[in-house]
């Protein structure tokens, strides 16, 4: 039985002082103890099955994903996190840290708080769009979605894209937005 859970929440930026922390901290424990419990009843009530059609369809795709991995080294992960929310775009890991909510939460907390609005778990995404290695760049378009992978900023993808890609205007647009951003 397969679950599929979306996993993708915002942590506010907190003052960096150790009481401020330790509330931070705090919270995430009590929400993820709280998810827990709700994944295990849905489990228990049959929805394991039925998870990956259970969830509500977007009515638009974003324009740009990225896809990650907490095996990247931190430096680059956090430069494509940054880059990414400057653009407008979702950063997408494909699972879980060691296949626990926790750990997945508190990295993803870590990095949010730090360095932009937070990842997206879904592994539909890796394989809707052939994505095997990372870091990934795809821009959807209307019709054919461009795709490039590689150790490269976001800006070279997206020139790249913008020079050669189906979605040479899309690209740019969002290469002009990263470069605007401050």
């Amino acid at each position: 039985m397969t679950l599929l859970f979306l996993l993708a929440f915002v942590v506010p930026a907190v003052p960096q002082d150790a009481g401020a922390q330790n509330i931070d901290d705090a919270w995430i424990e009590r929400m993820l103890d709280n998810a827990a419990r709700d994944a295990d009843a849905l489990l228990r009530e049959g929805w394991g099955s039925r998870a990956a059609t259970a969830l509500p369809a977007s009515p638009t795709k974003p324009a740009l994903l990225a896809f990650v991995s907490f095996s990247m080294p931190d430096d680059s992960l956090k430069a494509v996190l940054e880059q990414t929310a400057r653009a407008g775009g979702v950063t997408v890991l494909r699972g879980l840290v060691d296949n626990s909510f926790k750990e997945t939460a508190l990295r993803m907390g870590k990095f949010s708080r730090e360095h932009g609005p937070g990842l997206s778990v879904d592994p539909r995404l890796f394989a809707e769009h052939g994505v095997t290695t990372v870091p990934a760049f795809v821009v959807v378009g209307e019709t054919v979605p461009d795709k490039i992978a590689g150790n490269m900023s976001l800006a070279a993808a997206l020139e790249t894209i913008a020079r050669e890609g189906d979605n040479r205007p899309l690209a740019q647009t969002l290469l002009d937005t990263l470069r605007r951003a401050p």
